[in-house]
């Protein structure tokens, strides 16, 4: 079975241009879809999908048929032998894995939203929502598909733009970081936290 570092490390790979034959054959394949989403219907494109499929390993099968009564190929030279010897079934234990993995991402994630909505941290749930008004305004201007459209772009320029230029990047990310930490400190300073009350009520 393929382990997880070896995904990560293609996944990686592709999103990086390493392999750009790759990477365009990836960017463009989904992107197809996800257009095709944004005109057609998700059971209509998943039925042409499947047509096409059917079309290719139909128009195969033909051609290596016809290649073994010609005598050009020998019978068991069908190309489609790679992938039926590829094991597609699921293993119980990569089950259990995946879930585990779900279970940590999502317990963290429903203790953050609950501490964010209960105002556990005035900062943080003033920065929620200014997130959630600015959601307003982008929910606005594009439907769900166009923004996974964009997102999926955004996932083959944006980490290729970084490595490129990695220093500039870096230092105006530290420069934002070092006013937000400012800006922070001053609201904590004016608006009281819970933090503060617990403090006292130790001394």
């Amino acid at each position: 079975m393929v382990s997880m570092d070896i995904i990560k490390e293609q996944i990686l790979k592709c999103i990086y241009w390493e392999t750009p034959v790759i990477s365009v054959s990836v960017l463009t394949s989904i992107l197809t879809l996800l257009v095709s989403v944004c005109y057609l219907s998700l059971i209509a494109v998943g039925a042409y999908l499947s047509l096409i499929v059917l079309a290719l390993v139909l128009s195969i099968r033909l051609y290596n048929y016809i290649m073994v009564l010609l005598n050009k190929t020998t019978p068991g030279s069908n190309p489609l032998n790679i992938i039926t010897s590829i094991d597609v079934t699921i293993p119980p234990e990569k089950v259990v894995n995946i879930a585990g993995i779900l279970v940590d991402i999502l317990n963290p994630a429903m203790m953050e939203v609950r501490r964010l909505f209960l105002l556990d941290n005035w900062f943080d749930t003033i920065k929620f929502v200014l997130s959630l008004w600015c959601l307003t305004y982008i929910g606005s201007w594009f439907n769900m598909m166009t923004l996974i459209i964009l997102i999926w772009l955004a996932l083959f320029t944006i980490p290729l733009v970084y490595k490129n230029n990695q220093a500039s990047i870096d230092d105006v990310i530290n420069t934002a970081n070092n006013q937000i930490n400012d800006i922070k400190e001053k609201i904590n300073s004016v608006i009281p936290l819970k933090n503060k009350g617990v403090i006292k009520k130790e001394e």
